[in-house]
């Protein structure tokens, strides 16, 4: 037995011990097993049982077409042959930059499989970004999507890939589905075959060449994707997560949320795979537990209605822009009865737009109440989440996940303080990454020492109440100080969402000479709704409901709120206009 897994397997045990230490605090837990056993192999593994379990269920939908689980692994066990023999080792980084289509699928769980790491890069990221993050990670292997050739084959150059393979997005659609989509959608990308550039269907003839088993034995703690983000520091660093990360965050929500895992239940996957929020909770969680997800490669809001009903969809996650956006769509009567749950993350959700979103789902047959994850990508996307028995409490974003301790520290001295004070949330346990990539600086900042344990900082600021309920109130880089007053735009995006005459809203700070910094909140009037009474009824609302401090100094009117790639609110956009 290697010394390697020997190691690893005494150190999953003190960590186990260590948590189960710290679990008794929270009431929650109480009515979960006290010894929760973790899956010990890899993300391929862990879907490979589901296989076992539930062969005959759908575990993908793509448009027209519907993959099993038994033929799910068939088509990954064949991906993971031909990456053996174009010569991929286990250990290297072998960049995925695809949208949510089932190859993109299979390369992530086959790459998985061989031991090897899947680098994730966003398809739309500019030249020099897709450079940067190739060089990062070294690879030498790269799966593309042929919307973003051009950009790749114009960087490959200043790289050290070796082999890159092009996939289209209608590969997997049915005939008629692939006409129609090349007819409106499709784009004449001319590919410079070679043999550094091929097809998907070229590369996988290549599988028949490999003599042997591509699996290769991997550990829980071995590293499974890098994602990319802005971190704490706002730069674009590699986030390496591992295996334990995106199982045990799949087997904590089961435990903490049972009622979402079911094996009839399906997912809609339009946050993409590379994002953690997306892979982790629209494809990895429903293929842990034998559900089926539905996967929508670049999301078009005017089709979300077409989505649901069509595909019968039963769980809805995603942001809060899309849950708004929702409510703006007209269904019949019960024509939402089939979503069970809809779970917002990735940002902050006002109480009224949640109370706007459960009314729409119940006037529409649906009995789903919104919930909240909270996460970011150096915990594996989510480790909060709201049981429906919480789903009301106004700012309440849940309990961790088994086996993660969350932590309020004062923002200044960076002591735990009492239940129901604000600080910064910091959080250690099974879905803290394991480091940035590359950069051992930014790693050690990244972390914090409370006693003798080490936890990741968030940088966003909330509090727990004396249930452990953990309460979100604002990203620390949001945070406004107004003459020495902390003023969280959360609050004040709620409280202007009373106004029945706002459509949506986002408050940010600027630069005053007079108090450090003043409130400025930027509004979407609904329609037929005049500037002049939105501000008189404004007035009244902040005066009611916000200290005088607190009150936004300027208001301006926006056609639309800017939005990031992932459909965020850019608010480093709207400090700039």
């Amino acid at each position: 037995m290697p010394l390697e897994y020997i190691y690893n397997k005494i150190k999953n045990t003190m960590k186990k011990i260590d948590m189960k230490l710290e679990r008794a605090k929270y009431s929650y837990i109480d009515k979960m097993p006290k010894n929760i056993e973790y899956f010990e192999g890899g993300l391929y593994d862990a879907i490979y049982e589901s296989s076992c379990k539930w062969p005959h269920n759908v575990a993908i939908e793509y448009f027209e077409t519907q993959v099993t689980y038994r033929e799910m692994i068939k088509r990954i066990n064949k991906v993971a042959a031909a990456l053996k023999a174009i010569g991929a080792e286990k250990g290297e980084r072998i960049t995925v930059c695809m949208p949510n289509t089932p190859e993109s699928v299979y390369a992530i769980y086959a790459i998985n499989e061989i031991g090897a790491v899947a680098n994730m890069v966003h398809p739309l990221s500019s030249e020099n970004e897709i450079e940067d993050y190739l060089n990062q990670a070294e690879s030498r292997i790269m799966f593309c999507i042929d919307v973003s050739y051009p950009k790749v084959e114009a960087i490959l150059k200043n790289t050290s890939v070796e082999q890159v393979i092009v996939v289209s997005p209608t590969r997997s659609m049915s005939l008629i589905v692939r006409v129609i989509y090349k007819l409106t959608k499709g784009r004449k990308n001319h590919i410079k075959k070679s043999q550094q550039i091929t097809t998907w269907d070229k590369f996988l003839s290549k599988a028949s060449k490999y003599i042997g088993n591509p699996h290769a034995r991997v550990n829980a703690e071995d590293d499974a994707m890098i994602m990319y983000s802005g971190g704490t520091t706002g730069q674009p660093k590699g986030i390496v997560l591992s295996n334990l990360n995106f199982n045990a965050q799949a087997l904590g929500a089961k435990y903490l949320v049972p009622e979402l895992f079911k094996p009839e239940f399906s997912f809609m996957a339009f946050l993409p795979n590379f994002h953690a929020f997306g892979f982790g909770c629209c494809i990895h969680m429903p293929l842990y537990s034998g559900a089926r997800t539905f996967l929508i490669p670049q999301f078009n809001p005017k089709k979300l209605k077409q989505y649901i009903t069509k595909y019968k969809v039963s769980i809805l996650v995603g942001v809060p822009t899309v849950f708004d956006y929702l409510t703006k769509v007209k269904f019949k009567k019960d024509a939402l009865k089939t979503v069970k749950f809809a779970v917002s993350g990735g940002d902050m959700i006002s109480m009224a737009t949640k109370e706007k979103i459960n009314e729409f789902l119940e006037a529409h047959g649906s009995k789903a109440v919104m919930e909240n994850g909270y996460g970011l990508t150096e915990a594996s996307g989510g480790f909060i989440f709201s049981p429906r028995s919480i789903a009301n409490d106004p700012d309440a974003v849940g309990y961790p996940l088994p086996d993660n301790e969350v932590l309020i520290l004062d923002i200044k001295t960076q002591k735990p303080v009492p239940a129901g004070e604000d600080g910064e949330i910091v959080v250690r346990g099974m879905c803290v990454m394991k480091r940035y990539l590359g950069k051992p600086k930014e790693t050690e900042e990244a972390f914090i020492k409370v006693g003798n344990k080490k936890f990741l900082r968030t940088g966003d600021i909330g509090y727990i109440d004396k249930e452990g309920v953990v309460h979100f109130r604002s990203r620390l880089k949001r945070m406004i100080i107004s003459n020495g007053y902390n003023i969280y735009p959360a609050n004040i995006e709620s409280v202007t969402q009373k106004c029945q005459l706002v459509a949506s809203c986002a408050a940010v700070g600027r630069e005053d000479k007079l108090r450090g910094e003043k409130v400025v909140v930027f509004i979407v009037a609904k329609e037929s709704a005049s500037e002049r009474q939105i501000k008189k009824e404004l007035s009244s609302i902040y005066k009611k409901n916000l200290a005088k401090y607190e009150i936004p100094r300027e208001i301006r009117f926006i056609d639309a709120l800017p939005q990031t790639k992932l459909a965020k609110v850019d608010f480093k956009a709207l400090e700039k206009l």
